[in-house]
């Protein structure tokens, strides 16, 4: 059954894209109704918005034709409000909770869950003030569907482009799925994240991990009921888990920053877990001896000796007392081969094997990207195919193969 889906469109280069997010949801049986700013209006065509979703577009509080009460109804009426794209100026004013237009209006009025969508310029989205207000929002319920990274308007590379529209249309359906509690009383453990290995007292090395499929696989498992031990790796850049309202005592969140550091933490929480969930991207090799200081710069090369770092999923494995095991595995080549022999080099019960880019390459799986995709491998030798989606899909997905 179709879901009343309320979208805040702000004034972003990137607001035509939300026609056809419109479409797409009313294809698939949603209600549409669009509210939009007065910048907006500069970049969408409101009479475009209203042919496709067969409503009304919103963008004024008064009016002749406007009730007073007009803002209540709309807030009402929604079973989900997007806000999509957002702007910098839309966040801080939600964060803050101003009403002195419809949309923010509405914002304030509605108990209806919110799902933002931001798009702006990288330094706007890296600014801390844009990331203390998004950090206020989520805290407050909010869902975020992360930017992207590209080439953006203004012809700068970075992150801030608005998600793609399959994205957007994937995370709105989560966003008003029933949500079942298949995982009440289950404990888990969850890596993710990056580790790095450091080479003197400023520099380190480490790889192209983001933490998003281990984000989104803790949060899809706190709204449907379960426990989580999360042991992140931090870095720049790294997105930490947000728990849905009324499951903040749930998540159990330990950030660390080497493999050995993540082995310590994750074999602490391993006894009070019934299953383990291993996306963090592991450094496989570490530099045999940091410097101290920070290291000058020479006209000679310089070597550094590296020696294997700790298998934490295989510390894991071996200190295991019959919890399960679910794996990640991101390759270049031969997804489902080299996939296959971890899942059975390790003796683990489950592994997800997804492709990433070659050195030089883009693709819309693996790192640093809002979706992935790829092979769930069994024991059993039963292997399960998932198409490209987003990450918040995907890990509803994988935990309803494996709930």
């Amino acid at each position: 059954m179709g879901k009343n889906i309320l979208i805040g469109i702000t004034g972003s280069i990137s607001a035509y894209k939300l026609a056809d997010v419109v479409s797409e949801l009313v294809k698939q049986g949603h209600q549409v109704q669009c509210i939009l700013t007065e910048n907006a209006r500069e970049f969408v065509s409101p009479l475009v918005l209203e042919t496709l979703s067969g409503r009304p577009a919103r963008s004024a509080l008064f009016g002749a034709d406007i009730s007073g009460t007009e803002h209540i109804e709309l807030a009402r009426w929604a079973d989900l409000f997007v806000v999509a794209p957002a702007s910098a100026n839309v966040l801080a004013r939600l964060a803050l909770g101003l009403a002195d237009d419809l949309l923010t209006t509405v914002a304030l009025a509605t108990q209806a869950r919110m799902l933002i969508a931001p798009a702006m310029n990288t330094v706007m989205w890296d600014k801390p003030v844009t990331r203390q207000h998004v950090k206020t929002l989520r805290e407050r319920g909010a869902g975020f569907i992360e930017p992207a990274a590209g080439t953006l308007a203004c012809g700068e590379v970075g992150v801030g482009k608005l998600a793609p529209v399959e994205v957007i249309v994937a995370a709105i359906n989560a966003g008003v799925a029933e949500q079942r509690q298949d995982l009440a009383g289950v404990r888990v453990l969850i890596t993710a994240g990056p580790t790095t290995t450091p080479i003197d007292a400023v520099r380190y090395i480490t790889n192209h991990s983001t933490g998003r499929m281990g984000a989104a696989m803790a949060e899809e498992a706190l709204r449907r009921g379960a426990e989580v031990k999360y042991v992140l790796g931090i870095d720049k850049g790294v997105v930490r888990p947000v728990a849905p309202k009324g499951a903040e005592g749930r998540l159990t969140l330990a950030e660390v920053r080497t493999a050995e550091e993540m082995a310590e933490a994750a074999l602490a929480f391993l006894p009070e877990v019934d299953g383990v969930i291993a996306t963090a991207a592991v450094m496989d090799y570490r530099v045999a001896e940091p410097a101290a200081n920070k290291l000058k710069r020479g006209a000679q090369a310089v070597s550094l000796e590296m020696v294997p770092s700790i298998d934490v999923l295989g510390a894991l494995r071996e200190a295991a007392t019959g919890q399960w095991f679910l794996g990640f595995a991101a390759e270049t080549d031969d997804v489902e081969a080299n996939g296959r022999g971890k899942l059975e080099g390790k003796k683990l019960d489950f592994l997800f094997a997804n492709p990433v880019a070659r050195a030089g390459d883009k693709a819309d799986t693996g790192f640093s990207v809002p979706t992935n995709g790829g092979v769930l491998l069994k024991r059993d030798g039963a292997s399960v195919p998932f198409a490209v989606t987003a990450k918040a899909d995907l890990a509803r997905q994988l935990w309803d193969a494996i709930a």
